[in-house]
């Protein structure tokens, strides 16, 4: 059935193995790390990103344009007329660098306690080599209730394509 030199390397095999086996910890790494507290709003505005989307149109027939659209979401606030909030201005910045600044389309909803607005770059800006497409971006929203300003960053949106 088997002969001696099979035996013997399937022993050396387990024997092999054993020794492995046994001589590995089951003693989990410590590793140590630094907690990092943080408040759940930026800037002390109460203010959640709902949805951003930032895109290069590459359609054949027109000329290549950046877009940028989102949504936030503006909770109730000591600080700010809620009712009069909007945002001003946007500024897209990339590598430390503003590329676009533009004043966007606004759509606001208002509710008991909280405002949806929701901002668009209209029919898009002309595209520039500056911007580099494969890198993300910064939205930097300029938000305001005519008495107060706030500058509200939203990091490392990511840029699409559309071909």
């Amino acid at each position: 059935m088997f002969n001696n030199s099979k035996l013997f390397s399937y022993a050396i095999f387990i024997l092999g193995l054993t020794f492995i086996i046994g001589c590995s910890s089951s003693v989990p790494e410590i590793r140590t790390t630094t907690k990092i507290s943080e408040g759940i709003y930026k800037d002390d505005i109460r203010l959640n990103v709902k949805q951003i989307y930032a895109w290069v149109n590459l359609m054949p027939g027109a000329k290549a344009r950046f877009h940028v659209t989102g949504s936030i979401e503006l909770l109730e606030d000591s600080k700010f007329d809620l009712e009069n909030v909007t945002i001003k201005k946007i500024n897209i910045i990339q590598n430390n660098n503003t590329i676009y600044q533009f004043t966007p389309k606004t759509e606001e909803n208002l509710e008991e306690n909280k405002k949806s607005i929701l901002f668009s770059s209209i029919r898009g800006l002309l595209y520039t080599s500056i911007l580099k497409k494969e890198n993300t971006i910064d939205v930097e929203l300029l938000l305001s209730d005519s008495s107060n300003e706030i500058i509200y960053l939203i990091p490392s949106v990511e840029i699409s394509e559309v071909h």
